[in-house]
């Protein structure tokens, strides 16, 4: 999973896209979504996500967005507390994605989190590397993860995030378990 934002506060700044790959499936869902408040934008973060003004008030509404995501997250028929969000630098997503839920008076339908930066640090521990850089494209490059160039996209970046878990776990042998923590 990946957020946008227009900045850094969860209880101030908005999402602007989410994305969305299930696992078991590997189908994505890619939303964007209209901003409330496109004035709180940090002009900085929107440089970034290389994103204007006008695209804030494009997308689709907060509310049907997350009811979309709810859907999607059901079809899997698990039950939050057995239900694994992996993303690049979970903690900032997490804080986003549950003040976007609680505004919509809805509870975010996962309590557990894995932090793929973790994960590529993990890997680096285990081999032995020296210290380095594990944002998204550093960590896929150092995993060998051919991945798709653009950055700061949701449909990007959730997919660049979900070959680089799968490359991590699946053919590095990184394990895991320990890196996951509850919401």
């Amino acid at each position: 999973m990946d957020t946008e934002t227009t900045g850094g506060k969860a209880n101030y700044h908005e999402v602007t896209e989410i994305g969305i790959i299930r696992d078991d499936d590997r189908i994505q869902l890619w939303r964007q979504v209209k901003c409330e408040y496109p004035e709180r934008a940090n002009f900085d973060a929107l440089a970034i996500t290389k994103k204007t003004m006008a695209d804030l008030e494009s997308g689709r509404d907060k509310l049907a967005v997350v009811e979309e995501c709810d859907k999607f997250f059901a079809e899997d028929g698990l039950t939050p507390a057995h239900r694994c969000i992996i993303a690049h630098n979970a903690p900032f997503d997490r804080k986003f994605l549950h003040a976007m839920w609680e505004s919509c008076g809805k509870e975010f339908p996962a309590n557990l989190w894995l932090d793929t930066m973790s994960l590529a640090r993990e890997y680096i521990k285990v081999q032995g590397l020296p210290k380095q850089k594990v944002n998204l494209h550093a960590a896929c490059d150092l995993a060998g993860v051919k991945k798709i160039s653009e950055a700061h996209n949701a449909k990007v970046d959730s997919r660049n995030t979900y070959l680089l878990h799968r490359n991590l776990v699946e053919d590095k042998k990184v394990d895991s378990l320990p890196l996951i923590k509850t919401a």
